[in-house]
């Protein structure tokens, strides 16, 4: 069959496949709305191992097989939750034959025993009531990322001597935890033991804005190396002192993926020093309350322990405003991981986002205040559980 150029190609399969076209290059992009059985075929595997037809494309909590799936005209199909990706696209003849898996985070969520919802929250207002589960795109993991949201009683676990608040199982199938003391504590609880390290400045010098950098450098926006930051020092002495020392533990703990978001808001330049600016995950959390679990690489650590970011706070049920029930509330301020701004008054000082007393994230003040680290960890996803994750019988991780 001849090729087609470009506008014929895509005027056929807009009237052939009943599709959207999103862009034009050597790998042309197609959002499907629907399935035409003439052009596209889907199938879903169900519990058996065997593949059934669907009318339907499914949303989250499923991968493409790429094994499995093939398209005629020597046509290659990826697909991610925004769409079906189909390179060296060249006839208005090609047929898709598409076959979805369950993701590795769907299988954890089962195995735990725990469904999530089909719908999304509204992150411009807090969870104060047990909102449940809900599934994300995890743009650092790949495929699904489940988070617990609101004042939730079933993600409590018990790990090397702590317990621990499950946030998420990440899409690799790994659960990420944050610390809540040695004993766990009920939703509303005023407690200074889940903190781990109280009183402490995020970094000892604001006066440059790389400073918000978990790692920084003199001169540069980010860097994955350098000097450390002053969180993350005494974040990993901590860590090597609790957990780090006992290989049972560590054989346990996953390498995570940890956001540290140095990009500027749209309209703003980045600059060591000089005129003010606001940090991307700001506007994400306390203008467009647009959450994500996307990162620029450059910006993503891989580390035996972490902080949540700002985003994470935000899918748990927090935003600027006060939220004593939902279970990340402590009545203690913490840091989070996420830059907030670069503030040029009075010399110059650069911000992180925090969680304070009531609840709220929250960003006042320079990031050479006190405030508490509460560790954040990732298991690995072949670690197994016993216990319902109540705080009465929570997932207690099964020694081997």
């Amino acid at each position: 069959m001849k090729k087609l150029n470009k506008k014929i190609l895509v005027l056929s399969l807009i009237l052939l496949m009943g599709i959207i076209t999103i862009g034009i290059n050597n790998k042309k992009e197609l959002n499907i709305k629907k399935v035409d059985s003439k052009k596209l075929a889907v199938y879903i595997k169900q519990e058996d191992g065997s593949y059934k037809a669907s009318n339907t494309i499914p949303s989250i909590g499923y991968t493409l097989n790429n094994e499995k799936s093939t398209c005629s005209n020597g046509a290659k199909p990826t697909w991610n939750n925004n769409g079906l990706n189909i390179a060296n696209l060249t006839s208005n003849n090609t047929n898709c034959y598409l076959y979805f898996d369950g993701d590795v985070a769907t299988k954890k969520l089962k195995e735990l025993g725990l469904t999530s919802n089909t719908t999304a929250p509204d992150f411009s207002q807090t969870a104060t009531t047990d909102e449940g589960i809900f599934g994300v795109e995890d743009g650092m993991y790949g495929g699904t990322s489940y988070y617990w949201r609101g004042a939730v009683t079933n993600n409590y676990v018990r790990f090397g001597n702590f317990c621990w608040r499950a946030i998420r199982i990440n899409g690799d199938g790994s659960i990420r935890l944050i610390y809540d003391g040695t004993t766990c504590h009920a939703n509303g609880t005023s407690t200074a033991e889940s903190i781990a390290v109280a009183n402490t400045a995020y970094n000892t010098r604001s006066n440059q804005s790389n400073y918000v950098g978990w790692t920084y450098d003199g001169v540069s926006q980010r860097t994955l190396s350098g000097t450390a930051s002053n969180a993350k020092t005494q974040l990993e002495s901590w860590y090597n002192s609790n957990i780090g020392n006992n290989t049972t533990y560590t054989l346990k703990i996953a390498d995570g993926k940890y956001c540290n978001d140095r990009n500027v808001e749209l309209g703003y330049t980045w600059a060591i020093n000089g005129d003010k600016f606001g940090y991307a995950g700001y506007k994400r959390t306390n203008v467009d309350y647009a959450p994500t679990l996307a990162c620029n690489s450059s910006d993503v650590y891989t580390l035996k322990t972490g902080l949540i970011t700002a985003d994470e706070t935000m899918y748990a049920g927090g935003k600027h405003g006060s939220n004593a029930t939902y279970y990340l509330y402590n009545g203690q301020y913490y840091w989070t991981m996420s830059p907030h701004y670069w503030e040029s008054l009075g010399g110059g000082y650069a911000s992180i986002l925090f969680v304070d007393s009531g609840g709220s994230l929250a960003g006042w003040g320079d990031l050479s205040g006190a405030r508490g680290l509460r560790p954040v960890i990732n298991l690995k996803s072949d670690v197994t559980f016993t216990g319902n994750g109540t705080i009465d019988n929570p997932f207690v991780v099964e020694e081997i």
